[in-house]
This record gives structure tokens, sequence and C-alpha cells, in this order.
């Protein structure tokens, strides 16, 4: 597949900047609705943790519920129907933590790019009260570039720039401290995920499919159909399932390109190839249209048979939210590469100005420094636009 690429280059002290322009849809490049979950994510989220915890959970009640008992004669063994409601219904509780965790992390990072921005500008303002800035300033001409590197710090000038140092280092610290929040909201988002379509949770234990479960037990309850009162819909809906298949292999090429810009380093410059692109979107569009219409269809097939309604939406449900936390968890390594590169930055800037000695290279690391926090400022702004998401949720809720 031939992939137009958006390059760009994106300067260090910018990688903030970018990496929640890309997030929250202010990148002009970037197709995807803002958020690490989108709005539209979030309440279909919601509908789906809804209907999953209002499921009932002992075996009398799910018995109950499906209208069966012990001697009702199903493909299926009734223990494995109803174990597998309640595993839905184990994992759908878990999503309130990992929307909570989201949101958080969304507060964090408005709270420290503010924190960031103050911080430094009180850093730059305590450096233009030394006394060798205060010399150059009242220099009545400018001096040379030989003067500056002659001009080297007195005293009071290392006083303060020792003090400037630890200030430095606790902002290292406040960002070490939100790479280490981002990576377990990482490690959040994939178990759930992990729990849907089975493998490694991020503490090494193994968990089965839920989402297999789910299928084996549609295609045994689906085995005993007679499917020639209906062929035009099983027809249909079996081309509806091949081309959400191909639909989700094509996705999955958009998910390695983000990867690939990720581990070249290239945050936002495979945009138009990635998971935040247009054709991606597309993609995203189409797929949830498909299984939009399969549920339709299916609703019509199973209209008389409440048990294999109740399972292929659980099915389809999960089918979708998978998608979801998959983009989500791209979204957080964004944000997971961008700390990398700030921490390293800023571990750059502090070796740097603890070598320094004289006005000359001061003044550039004034300059330099002016740009990280200037960039900051718009961390902030784009990091309230992702707290508001989950407000206008809530809104959307209460009204529903």
């Amino acid at each position: 597949m031939s992939e137009i690429t958006y390059d760009k280059i994106i300067e260090k002290e910018n990688i903030g900047a970018a990496t929640l322009a890309l997030l929250t849809n202010q990148d002009p490049h970037s197709a995807r609705p803002a958020g690490i979950f989108t709005y539209q994510d979030l309440v279909n989220i919601h509908r789906y943790t809804h209907f999953a915890l209002s499921l009932p959970t002992s075996t009398l009640e799910i018995h109950s519920w499906l209208k069966i008992n012990e001697s009702t004669d199903l493909p299926i063994k009734i223990s494995a129907l109803t174990e597998v409601i309640q595993l839905i219904h184990t994992h759908a509780s878990g999503w309130d933590g990992v929307e909570q965790e989201v949101k958080q992390q969304s507060i964090n990072l408005s709270l420290i790019s503010r924190n960031i921005v103050q911080t430094g500008n009180q850093i730059i303002e305590y450096i233009n009260d030394m006394p060798i800035i205060q010399q150059i300033a009242n220099s009545i001409d400018d001096l040379s570039a030989e003067a500056l590197d002659g001009l080297t710090y007195q005293n009071d000038d290392q006083q303060i720039a020792t003090e400037l140092l630890s200030i430095l280092n606790l902002i290292q610290d406040d960002i070490k401290m939100q790479a280490n929040k981002t990576s377990r909201i990482k490690n959040t988002i994939s178990d759930f995920r992990a729990h849907i379509i089975g493998g490694a949770l991020s503490n090494n234990q193994h968990v089965d499919s839920l989402l297999f479960k789910v299928k084996s037990i549609y295609l045994q309850l689906d085995s005993i159909d007679d499917i020639n009162s209906e062929s035009h819909l099983f027809e249909k809906v079996t081309l509806l399932k091949k081309e959400v298949l191909t639909l989700e292999k094509e996705y999955d090429h958009f998910v390695k390109l983000s990867l690939t810009g990720l581990a070249g380093g290239l945050i936002g410059l495979l945009i138009t190839g990635g998971i935040f692109g247009s054709k991606a979107e597309k993609v995203r569009h189409r797929k949830n249209t498909l299984l939009k219409e399969i549920v339709e269809i299916n609703n019509k097939l199973n209209k008389d048979r409440f048990i294999k309604k109740v399972i292929f939406d659980i099915q389809v449900h999960l089918q979708k939210i998978e998608g979801y936390f998959k983009d989500a968890r791209l979204a957080v390594d964004h944000l997971d590469y961008m700390w990398l590169v700030i921490l390293t930055e800023i571990k750059q800037s502090i070796e740097t100005f603890a070598r320094i000695d004289n006005a000359a290279n001061l003044l550039k690391f004034i300059a330099r420094f002016k740009k990280i926090i200037t960039a900051w400022a718009s961390v902030q702004t784009y990091s309230e636009q992702l707290i508001e998401l989950f407000d206008i949720k809530m809104t959307h809720y209460s009204h529903a």
C-alpha cells in the first residue's frame, strides 16, 4: 500500500506541544478526533459498560434472565454460558478505574505544564537578576563575543546558579514522576484490552480472550439454526463480516506505521500514514458503520432467539471497544515518548547550566530555555481540552 507521509521537523523543545496538538486534533494534518479516548469512544464504552454491568451475576439470576435451567437443551454447556456472562460483568467493572486514570492524566498534564511555565519563567527572572547579567544590561556599549566570554561568574553569580540548579532538578523530578504515571496508565489500558483479546498482562500473567469465548459460544449456537429461511440475510452478514476483517487488517497497517514513527523518534512525521491520519479515520468510520449494520441484521435474524442475540451483541461491543483501546494505547505511547524526550532535554539543560561560568554561555542558555518554556504554554491549553472531553461526556450522559 502506498502512503503519502506528512514530513516535518519537530524541534525537541516543541515535542510537548506537537504531541498534544496531535492528541487534541489541533494539528492541521490530523483527522482523528481529540482525546486519548475520543468523545465518541467514551460514549460507546459507557453504553457497553452500562449494559454489561446491568447483566445478572448469580447463576440463578442468569438462568432466570435467559429463561433456561440445567435441563435446557443447548449446543453448549450451561455453565460455559453462565461463566461468560459473569466474566463480561467483572471485566466491565474495571472501566471506571481506567477512565479515572486517563482523566487524571489530562489533569496532571495541565498542572505540570502550568508549573513548568511558572517555574521556568521564575528561573529566567532569577538569571536576569544575576550580577553578571545586570553588568551586561548596564553596559553603555554592546559587548563583543570576546568580551562576553571574558565576563565570568563572581561569588554571587555562582551562589544563585547553584540554587537554580536545585530548582531545575526539582522540575526533572516532577517530569520523571509524570513519566512513571504515564507508564502505569499505559499498562492499565493494555490490561483492559488484554482481557478482550487475550495475552499477557503487565504483570506477565496470561489471560484468556473474552472475545474468543463469546465468539465460540455464538458459533456453537449458530450451528443448530436452519439458515434456509433467511439465507439472504445470513449471506449478507457473512459478507459484511469479511469486510470488517479486511478493514481490521488494513487498520493494523496504520498501527504499525504509528509505532514505526515512535521507534524512529518521528512523532507527527507519519500523521497521514498513522492512526491520526484521514485514511485511518475513514477505516474506523467504515468499520463502525458495518458493525452497526451487522447488529441490525442480527436483530432481524434472532428476534425469536434471545440468547443468540445477547451473545452476538456482546461480541460486536467487544470488537468495537477493542479498537478504541488499541488507539488509546497508541495515544499514550506518544505521551510516553514525549516524556522521554523532555527528560533528555531537561537533563541536558541541567548539565549545560552546571558548566556555565561566563556571560556568553549564560545568554545562550536563556535563549534556549525561553523556547522550552514558551512551548509548554501550548501544552497547558491542549491538556485542558482533554479534560473538557470528560466534562462534555458527563453532560451527555446526564441528558441521555
